[in-house]
């Protein structure tokens, strides 16, 4: 009983803390957040200012100029001539945003208009400024007002008094400058959210304003805060108010424009600034909530566990204690056949409980994996969505990066799921194999790909080589991907930062034998055999901060068992550890022709200068901004190959020298003519001299001094036709900067592919020789043909029956651009009756939903008459056992995703599908 108390206490001290750290979290958020906010009212306050300062500068200088050519002519009745008329519309050009230069008697009539010839009769607008300049005020100006008579644009004007060689005054000049430049600059700054912009004179009145601009002109908002105290305070500063004009709360910033005393505002709406950080709340309570119930989940767990195995310990010491009673009751025959007869009993009912629990077990552990994957699926996908930046740039990389550690920290949960469920399945003799054909150099270009993020968060690097002669293998290639990818993953895990990870495959002794060595810590040599026994991790003051239960090496131990082979461990402390499998020879199989397969240029020493040996080397590196390079192609299933392309001569600028090093040497061994510059004053040095040049390829981000996009206008200019390859990891220069410079300017994202980077120089290359090189389409979903032969032309149309609403929201997100129509359903039933009703090309299923759960929805599909009837059906369940996916293939169903979804496999899986059923409606 006390140790139960204890344990409960352990909990309930651990759940607090949880709550505590999403608490501590959430208010720093908040004040982080606001504080960004206020710092971008203030910047968006200076922009406005200087702006504001250099418009009604611009009038003043144009004002003097108009002011001397009328003293000139000896007054303002004396320039209404074609000549006067020419040198006024000269001084309007200069103003920005001018609408025109008036001339005005000293009564207020107008003499002469830039904006027409000969000049309209009209009388000057603002009488409060005729009598403040007559009164000897320099320079006047004046509330928004409509330019001319109908719909036309707001003007507000600058005047300045007019006076005679006597210095008697003799009229008003006056710029009438368009409110809408003001707020047209404002559009062009490209702010994150849409601000308040508010020109005031210094006695409240409102010169300009948006949003309601027409609608505020002529209003005052001199009974606010900021005209009754912010502005005594201090010329500029910031606050918190709603707004006079029209209640909204904002953040604000103000600051006075020099010489002129106008008063400059900018703000923006709280509720819309502080949106990013509701959503974050929202998934860090998420996230708490899903650590809270992993915890008591694997406390009843462990509970129940505990009582069935000390029933099971009671059961058989009291089988003990019958045979040991029956030994010394030798003489009574009789009772020794009872007490015996008793015993087995009691042995086989130990033995019966023993299984029972195992077998409760083994529910309860399915039962626990959907009950963890499904909120880990929005956990995961959302994060995932926002890191990715799926909606739209985040506006602060630190949120984007916040939105990372949480998709890998779910991540990092539903690895330890599946190890645990796949090490009780391992135990319990229930992981089978599927045996079929392998492709070795495959699996290890997957698990490179997947983990190279991974290891370059930790700075290491990633290599991995395999002999054409082990390439082909027969096993289950879903474990043999799964055996790479742990050993890899723990590789990096335990190496520090600067290390390698290297994976080796090659023929010994006419057998397979995969080798994974790493530069890491090491393992003490009494522990090595320790280490692939489950749950026994190692502690040693070097790796007491790195995580894990103790399970990856003891499964990769078993699955490779599994193939009929054997893991060996030879491990030095502080130089590194090597891990090899060997696999029996009669799992290799005769090499198959590829006709798509292509070697990439490669050495396992990391010269990408010589050929390769043998197989091919992958690699990823980071650049200094943190973008991955990925030199490896893509996906045969997901993008065709791109034709090889002719030699160029190409001028490489990027100022990280190992990123430039590793894509020259790249380059050069396709047979490519390189020239590396670090920045752009070296590579405009090349640009200006003999050098014959067919390419210019540069990375965008360049700091300091000129950037990519700068140095890709000089290239223009200086080598008019030359082609130029920009390379960035962000997506808004991706969108934004080539359109601007014309046809001869690409882009390439980063991480960029191997086959991303052959098409474009293919493309250069046959631009160079006159000849179109033709690209080879990537297949998009939404070219795939319906599956239904009732299907209307149009993109294909899907249905999605989820009962979670926060996984519909996902779902639908993740199918957003996708290319693909899609309708989502709450449950089975209205499933049916969508099926009954309109016409679909794949339902997507989820299998657990109250009411008619998906296996009951999809027999009823199955019922309905063709076409209908034999429409595709994919189950969407967080379950991974054998037997649901059993229960799913009854059920009529013709596949299956698993939770937590990755948006890539969706829509892979997906378009696989729909290609099937368009193969099988083709051959009808």
């Amino acid at each position: 009983m006390g140790r139960f108390l204890r344990g409960a206490l352990v909990v309930v001290v651990v759940l607090a803390a949880l709550a505590g750290n999403a608490g501590h979290r959430i208010y720093f958020d908040y004040r982080d957040t606001l504080q960004h906010r206020f710092a971008m009212v203030r910047d968006m306050a200076r922009l406005v200012d200087d702006h504001v300062h250099r418009t009604v500068r611009t009038a003043d200088i144009a004002l003097d100029q108009t002011a001397a050519m009328v003293a000139e002519a000896g007054g303002p009745r004396n320039v209404r001539d074609l000549k006067h008329w020419t040198r006024l519309r000269e001084y309007a050009a200069q103003v920005e945003g001018a609408d025109a230069i008036w001339i005005h008697d000293a009564d207020g009539r107008t003499v002469l208009e830039s904006g027409s010839f000969p000049n309209r009769i009209a009388g000057f607008a603002d009488p409060a400024g005729l009598e403040a300049l007559r009164g000897g005020m320099r320079l006047h100006i004046g509330a928004a007002r409509p330019a001319r008579s109908g719909s036309q644009p707001l003007v507000f004007p600058v005047s300045r008094a007019l006076h005679d060689d006597e210095g008697r005054f003799v009229g008003v000049a006056s710029v009438s400058i368009r409110v809408e430049s003001l707020t047209d600059f404002y559009s062009m700054l490209g702010f994150e959210f849409d601000p308040l912009i508010g020109i005031y004179r210094p006695d409240g009145e409102v010169v300009a304003r948006r949003p309601a601009t027409e609608a505020s002109a002529g209003r005052s908002i001199a009974a606010g805060p900021l005209f009754q105290s912010k502005l005594r305070e201090a010329p500029a500063g910031q606050y918190l108010s709603p707004s006079v004009l029209d209640g909204v709360l904002r953040i604000a910033a103000y600051r006075t424009v020099a010489d002129y005393g106008l008063v400059v505002l900018t703000g923006i709406d709280r509720d819309e600034a502080m949106a990013d950080w509701r959503t974050r709340t929202l998934h860090t309570v998420l996230e708490t909530v899903v650590g809270l119930l992993a915890i008591l989940a694997m406390l009843g767990w462990g509970l129940r566990y505990l009582d069935r195995e000390r029933k099971a310990q009671v059961a058989l010491a009291e089988a003990r204690n019958a045979v040991e009673r029956t030994s010394a009751e030798r003489d009574e025959s009789a009772r020794l056949a009872a007490a015996l007869d008793h015993a087995r009993d009691m042995a086989e009912a130990a033995r019966q409980a023993a299984e029972a629990a195992n077998r409760a077990k083994g529910e309860f552990l399915a039962g626990l994996s959907h009950e963890l994957r499904t909120p880990l699926n929005a956990v995961i996908g959302f994060a995932d969505l926002i890191a990715r930046e799926a909606e739209g740039p985040i506006g602060t990389p630190s949120y984007r990066q916040y939105a990372a550690n949480v998709r890998d920290s779910g991540q990092h949960v539903l690895e330890l799921i599946n190890e645990i469920l796949d090490h009780a399945r391992a135990e319990a003799g229930a992981l089978p194999i599927e045996e079929g054909r392998c492709d070795l150099e495959e699996a290890a270009d997957f698990a490179v790909r997947m983990l190279t993020p991974r290891a370059d968060r930790a700075g290491v690097l990633l290599a991995a080589a395999v002999a054409p002669a082990v390439r082909q293998l027969r096993g289950d290639d879903r474990r043999i991907r799964q055996i790479l990818l742990n050993l890899i993953a723990n590789g990096v895990k335990y190496t520090p930062s600067g290390g390698s990870v290297t994976l080796s495959a090659t023929i010994e002794e006419g057998l397979p034998v995969i080798r994974v060595t790493d530069t890491g810590l090491g393992i003490p040599a009494e522990d090595v055999d320790r280490v692939l026994e489950p749950f026994v991790r190692i502690e040693t003051t070097a790796n007491r901060g790195v995580e894990g239960a103790g399970l990856g090496l003891p499964l990769t131990k078993r699955l490779v068992e599994l193939h009929g082979g054997t893991l060996a461990l030879r491990s030095t402390l502080g130089v590194g550890t090597t891990v090899t499998v060997r696999l029996p020879a009669g799992r290799l199989l005769p090499a198959t022709p590829d006709p798509a397969a292509r070697p990439v240029p490669g050495t396992a020493s990391g010269s990408a200068d010589a050929p390769p040996s043998s197989g091919r080397i992958d690699a990823g590196r980071t650049d200094a901004g943190g973008t991955m390079l990925q030199p490896f192609p893509a996906s045969p299933q997901a993008m065709p190959l791109a034709l090889p392309s002719a030699p160029l001569s190409i001028l490489l600028v990027d100022d990280d020298p190992t990123v430039r090093d590793m894509v020259a040497g790249l380059l050069r061994g396709w047979g490519h003519r390189v020239i590396g510059a670090a920045n752009a004053n070296e590579a405009l040095v090349v640009l200006n001299g003999p050098e014959r040049l067919d390419l210019l390829l540069s990375d965008v981000v360049m700091p300091p001094g000129m950037d990519g996009t700068e140095l890709a206008r000089q290239a223009i200019r200086l080598r008019p036709g030359l082609p130029v390859l920009l390379a960035s990891g962000f997506a808004a220069h991706a969108v934004g900067t080539p359109a601007a410079f014309g046809p001869d300017v690409a882009m390439i994202a980063k991480p960029f592919s191997i086959e991303d980077l052959r098409r474009q120089l293919a493309r250069i290359a046959g631009r160079r020789g006159g000849a179109a090189t033709p690209t080879p389409a990537i297949p998009i979903p939404a070219a795939v043909p319906p599956s239904s032969a009732m299907r209307s032309p149009g993109p294909p149309r899907l249905l999605i029956a989820e009962d979670l609403s926060i996984n519909r929201e996902l779902l639908a997100a993740l199918f957003r651009d996708s290319g693909y129509a899609i309708d989502l359903v709450a449950d089975g039933a209205a499933a049916v009756q969508a099926v009954e009703s309109r016409d679909y090309d794949l339902v997507l299923m989820d299998v657990q939903m109250p009411g008619m759960d998906g296996l009951e929805a999809s027999r009823a599909i199955r019922a309905l008459p063709p076409p209908r009837g034999n429409l595709p059906i994919l189950a969407l369940t967080a379950g991974s056992s054998d037997e649901e996916r059993r229960q799913c293939r009854d059920a009529g169903m013709s596949g299956h995703i698993g939770k937590p979804y990755d948006r890539e496999t969706l829509l892979r899986q997906v378009a696989r599908i729909l290609e099937a059923g368009r193969n099988r409606t083709g051959a009808a």
